[in-house]
């Protein structure tokens, strides 16, 4: 939970750590042949994992500051990024804009 990452976010900070995430995922993904408890435990170290990598992508994804969201690299808001962003995978992780017409 560092400020340099979580808040004070710049581009190689955020590369390494969803590479971190990445190989984490590799990890877990082994580790899901559990049952019982241990099942229910590594699911929910997979959910947390998959939420980071959903996080760190779409943190990459938007190059300028705006709200919570503080890039040392791009420490202005951009006003063509006014979109949220939608994310998603977990083999292959995914973001894009939302489409105007979803936010209608």
């Amino acid at each position: 939970m560092p400020y340099d990452l979580n808040y004070l976010r710049h581009g190689e900070r955020l590369r390494a750590a969803l590479k971190s995430l990445h190989d984490t995922w590799s990890e877990v993904q082994a580790g899901l042949g559990a049952d019982g408890e241990d099942l229910f435990r590594a699911r929910e170290a997979a959910a947390m994992v998959a939420h980071g990598r959903w996080m760190y992508n779409a943190a990459l994804y938007r190059t300028e500051t705006r709200g919570m969201h503080k890039r040392l690299d791009y420490p202005k808001q951009n006003p063509a990024q006014t979109h949220r962003l939608l994310t998603g995978g977990l083999d292959e992780i995914w973001t894009r804009p939302e489409s105007v017409r979803l936010a209608a």
